[in-house]
């Protein structure tokens, strides 16, 4: 090929691309996915229902996930399903509500996956009530879990500062 005024211009001219090294790119994000999935695994973030607002408290310890007990003004939902109503809780005189203590037992026995797993072989449970429930009913759900099993309970609050 005839080197010419125009070929020998262009070569000149030409912008020539730099070589980047990307083994220090590999390692950052190496880095950002082993930070993103350590952050992942710590905690539990559970948002409350719009149905129901959460008493205010100093909270030092992180969810863990455990089997939820929703507590509404209305009702009382367990891991999703509604099990009884606050009107037949305060009715009842029993501590023990034979209800949420067979749905708790029914939880401990079905398991569909590994999650599901850690859960049902848990023995903590979170109440999230509303701040209007009755401490009362609460108690009673206290028993009524105790009873199933479920030795460790926590109530959700919303963190406040300090």
């Amino acid at each position: 090929m005839k080197n010419t005024r125009r070929l020998k211009r262009m070569t000149r001219n030409r912008v020539k691309v730099p070589n980047i090294s990307l083994t220090s790119l590999m390692d950052v994000f190496i880095v950002m996915v082993i930070y993103l999935l350590m952050n992942q695994a710590l905690g539990v973030d559970t948002p409350p229902p719009k149905a129901i607002k959460l008493p205010d408290s100093v909270v030092d310890a992180i969810p863990r996930q455990t089997v939820m007990m929703m507590v509404s003004n209305t009702d009382v939902v367990i891991h999703g399903k509604p099990v009884v109503t606050i009107a037949e809780i305060l009715a009842s005189e029993e501590d023990n509500i034979t209800a949420v203590t067979e749905r708790m037992e029914q939880i401990k026995q079905s398991t569909l996956g590994i999650n599901d797993e850690a859960v049902a072989n848990s023995t903590e449970v979170t109440i999230m009530a509303d701040r209007s429930v009755p401490f009362k009913v609460l108690r009673k759900l206290m028993s009524s879990s105790a009873s199933a099993g479920y030795s460790k309970i926590s109530l959700a609050v919303n963190k406040k500062e300090k």
